[in-house]
C-alpha cells in the first residue's frame, strides 16, 4: 500500500498535482458556498418570522386596545404550529408579560428572537416577541451537506478522469522517451531511436535525445574498433610473452621454465616412465674466448638443431642456459635404449661444425637418470642427472654416465665437508705444521715450510690435499688463507725470538687469494706491522701460472712485498706454462724445483739435465734453489753435486708440529751456540 501511494514516478506526481488542484478548488468553493447557504438560511428564517410577526401585530394590537387578553392568547397559540417556533410572548410597554405560548423545548442554546412593536397611531401598546430554534438552518445544512458530498464525489470522479486523460495526453511523449531510454540502457543497442510524438519542448527533447544516441553510437563503434584492435594487439603480445616465457630466444628451443613445468607434469602422471639427460658442451668457453660470443651463439643454435635430430617428436629438448641442454625421453625405461640416444647425441656433436669460415669441434659430457628409478621428484631427478653429467666430465669428457647412488654419496660427502670446513674456520680447528728446509750440508735448518693441517674432531688429522681444493672451489680459501697468514707470522716471530739465527718461514699462497686490486698484499702489510715481523723471515710461495703476465699489477704487488722485506718464491717450478722471461723482470728470491723432477733424477738423465739447467739458470740470476720431495740418499747426493742450495723432503724430516719443530731445530741450535 505504501508503495502504491509513493510518488516515485512522474505519472503519479502529475496525477497528484492535478487531483490536488481539483480537490483544493472544490473544497474552497464548498466552504464558501456552505457559509453562504448558512447565512442565507438564517436570514430567511428571520425574514419569515418577521413577516409572521407583522401579520399578527395589527390583530394583537387591537385586542390590547380593548384589554382582551384571551383574544391575544388565541391569536398567538396557533403560531406554535410552526416547527421552529419555541415561544411567543406579548409584553406591555412596562415590561409586564401579558400573554405567552411556548413549547416544551425552551432551553435550546441556539435560538433566533424577533421583536415587533405593537403600535397603532404612533402609540405603543407593547411588544411581540417570537423565539425560534435553528432546526430550519440544520435542515438546510443537512440538505446541502448531502448535496455537497454528492457534488464532491462527482467532482472527484470527473477530476480523476480528466487528470488521467490530461496525464496521458501530456505524459505520453515523456513516458515513451523514458521507455526508449530504458530499453536502450538494457539492450545497449544505441541504434534505436525515439519517435517524435509532439512539437513542443518534449519533441525538442526527443530530437536532442536522438542526436545524442547517434553520437554515442558513433563513439561506441569507434571504441569497439579500438578495443578490437587493442585486443588483437594484446593477443599477439600474449603469444609473444608465452614464447618469451617458455622459449629460448637464442636457439628457439623450450627454455628452463618450460623444462621444469614439463618435468613436473610428467612426474605427476601415474605409471609414467622417462629418461632425463643432461648435456654440457666441452670446449664451449674456448670457442667464446677465442672467436667471440657471436660464434658461440651460432654454435649453440647448431647444437640445438643437432639435438633435435636425435630425438622423436614426443620427446623434449630444452636449453637450460649457457651451454647446458637437456633431453626428456618419454616412455623410455631401458638403459640400452637410453644409451643408444646418448651415443647418437655424442656422435652428432663430435662432427665438425662450420660457422662462417671457421671449423669448430665440440664434444659433450652427458649424464642420464631414470624416472621413477632414480628419483620421484623434479628436484631429485635434476640433481642426480647433473651429478651424472659432472661424473662424465670428471672422467675425461666426451662420454656419458648413468646416475648411481655412489655419485650422490660422494656429492653428499662433499657438501658435508664444505659445511665442516666452515665450522673449522669458525672454531679454529686448523693447525700449522712445519717441514724443515735444510741447507745443502744437511746440518743447519735456516728455513721451514708452513703446511696446514685440519684437526677434525671425528676423522683426526687431515692433510691439505683433502680439503684445500674444495675450499678453493667454494670460496673458502680466502678465510683459510687469512688464518694461515696470521698464524704463520705469529709463529715466525716466536721462532726468531727463540733462535739465535734467522729462521725464514715459507707460506703457500693460492692463486685464488691473489687479486688484481692488491688487497692480499695489504693484508700481509697490516699483519706484518701488527706482529712486528722481522725482515726477511717470511717467504711467500706462488705458482708459475700466477706470474704469466709480469707486466700486470702482480709485478707491482710483488714489489710492494719486497719493500717490507718479504721474500718471494716460485713453487713447483718447471711444470707451469709461463715464460722464463719473468725471472729477469721480477724480484724472485727462491726457486722450488717440483718433486716430479726429483723423483726421476736417479734413473732419468733428462731429469738430471733439467735440474742442472734450472740450478745453473737460477744461480746466474742470483736466485737460490730448493729441491722438494727429496726422499733417498742418492737423490740427495746428486743434488749436492749439482750445487742445489736447500733440501726439503722425507730424507731429513716430514712436516711436524710447531712444538716439535721448536724442540728439534731451534732450542738445540740455540743451546749449541
Amino acid at each position: 500500500m505504501k508503495k502504491l501511494f509513493a510518488l516515485n514516478t512522474m505519472s503519479k506526481k502529475l496525477l497528484f498535482i492535478l487531483m490536488s488542484v481539483a480537490l483544493v478548488s472544490t473544497a474552497i468553493v464548498t466552504i464558501v458556498f456552505s457559509a453562504y447557504e448558512i447565512s442565507s438560511a438564517k436570514e430567511e428564517q428571520i425574514e419569515s418570522l418577521g413577516s409572521l410577526s407583522k401579520m399578527l401585530s395589527p390583530n394583537i394590537t387591537t385586542a390590547l386596545m380593548f384589554d382582551d387578553i384571551d383574544a391575544v392568547q388565541e391569536l398567538i397559540n396557533p403560531i406554535l404550529m410552526r416547527a421552529d417556533v419555541i415561544s411567543i410572548i406579548v409584553m406591555s410597554t412596562t415590561g409586564e408579560q401579558l400573554a405567552i405560548a411556548h413549547t416544551e423545548d425552551t432551553q435550546t442554546e441556539q435560538s433566533i428572537e424577533v421583536n415587533t412593536l405593537l403600535q397603532l397611531d404612533m402609540y405603543n401598546y407593547g411588544v411581540l416577541k417570537i423565539r425560534a430554534n435553528d432546526s430550519y438552518i440544520k435542515e438546510r445544512i443537512t440538505f446541502y451537506t448531502k448535496f455537497i458530498m454528492i457534488l464532491m464525489v462527482f467532482t472527484f470522479a470527473v477530476s480523476l478522469i480528466l487528470s488521467l486523460l490530461l496525464r496521458r495526453k501530456f505524459l505520453n511523449p515523456i513516458l515513451y522517451l523514458a521507455q526508449t531510454a530504458s530499453k536502450i540502457t538494457t539492450s545497449h543497442d544505441y541504434s534505436l531511436r525515439a519517435e517524435q510524438l509532439s512539437q513542443d519542448e518534449v519533441g525538442q527533447l526527443t530530437s536532442c535525445f536522438n542526436d545524442m544516441l547517434y553520437n554515442i553510437e558513433q563513439r561506441e563503434s569507434s571504441l569497439e574498433n579500438q578495443v578490437r584492435l587493442r585486443t588483437n594487439e594484446l593477443e599477439n603480445a600474449n603469444i609473444q610473452l608465452q614464447q618469451y616465457a617458455y622459449q629460448d630466444g637464442l636457439t628457439d628451443l623450450p627454455n628452463r621454465r618450460y623444462f621444469y613445468e614439463k618435468l613436473q607434469s610428467l612426474v605427476s602422471v601415474e605409471g609414467m616412465k622417462f629418461v632425463l639427460i643432461f648435456i654440457d658442451l666441452d670446449g664451449f668457453k674456448e670457442v667464446n674466448d677465442s672467436l667471440g660470443h657471436d660464434y658461440g651463439d651460432l654454435l649453440l643454435h647448431q647444437v640445438a638443431t643437432r639435438l633435435q635430430s636425435c630425438i622423436t617428436t614426443k620427446d623434449t629438448v630444452a636449453r637450460l642456459g649457457g651451454d647446458e641442454f637437456t633431453l626428456i625421453l618419454e616412455g623410455v625405461s631401458c638403459p640400452d635404449e637410453a644409451s643408444k640416444i646418448a651415443k647418437a647425441v655424442k656422435s652428432s656433436l663430435m662432427q665438425s661444425i662450420k660457422i662462417k669460415k671457421e671449423t669448430i669441434y665440440v664434444t659433450a659430457s652427458i649424464g642420464l637418470t631414470f624416472f621413477p628409478t632414480d628419483g620421484l621428484t623434479v628436484e631429485e631427478l635434476v640433481r642426480r642427472a647433473d651429478q651424472a653429467m659432472y661424473l662424465s666430465k670428471n672422467k675425461g669428457r666426451n662420454r656419458y654416465e648413468f646416475f648411481s647412488y655412489a655419485i650422490e654419496e660422494k656429492a653428499t660427502e662433499k657438501r658435508r665437508l664444505i659445511e665442516e670446513i666452515r665450522t673449522a674456520i669458525v672454531k679454529n680447528q686448523f693447525e700449522l705444521y712445519y717441514q724443515p728446509i735444510f741447507s745443502i750440508d744437511g746440518k743447519s735448518v735456516p728455513k721451514a715450510e708452513a703446511l696446514i693441517r685440519w684437526n677434525h674432531p671425528e676423522r683426526g688429522l687431515i692433510g691439505p690435499n683433502e680439503f684445500i681444493p674444495i675450499a678453493e672451489k667454494n670460496g673458502l680459501i680466502n678465510d683459510i688463507g687469512q688464518w694461515v697468514k696470521s698464524q704463520a707470522i705469529q709463529d715466525t716471530v716466536q721462532f726468531n725470538v727463540l733462535s739465535e739465527k734467522t729462521i725464514q718461514v715459507s707460506v703457500n699462497t693460492s692463486p685464488l687469494e691473489i687479486d688484481r686490486a692488491g688487497c692480499w698484499v695489504d693484508e700481509w702489510i697490516v699483519a706484518s706491522k701488527k706482529y712486528q715481523l722481522p725482515a726477511n723471515t717470511i717467504l711467500i710461495e706462488v705458482t708459475e701460472n700466477t706470474l704469466m703476465d709480469p707486466d700486470s699489477s702482480i709485478q707491482r704487488q710483488l714489489k710492494r712485498l719486497s719493500t717490507i722485506n718479504i721474500d718471494i718464491a716460485i713453487d713447483d717450478f718447471g711444470v707451469g706454462y709461463s715464460s722464463l722471461a719473468y725471472l729477469q723482470r721480477l724480484d724472485i728470491d727462491i726457486l722450488k724445483i717440483d718433486r716430479s723432477f726429483i723423483s726421476d733424477i736417479e734413473s732419468n738423465d733428462n731429469s738430471i739435465a733439467l735440474v742442472k739447467a734450472i740450478i745453473t739458470m737460477a744461480h746466474n740470476l742470483d736466485v737460490m734453489v730448493v729441491a722438494e720431495g727429496v726422499e733417498t740418499q742418492k737423490q740427495y747426493d746428486l743434488l749436492k753435486q749439482l750445487a742445489c742450495d736447500y733440501i726439503q723432503g722425507y730424507i731429513f724430516s716430514k712436516a711436524i708440529t710447531k712444538q716439535e719443530f721448536i724442540e728439534k731445530y731451534i732450542i738445540p741450535i740455540r743451546n749449541n751456540t
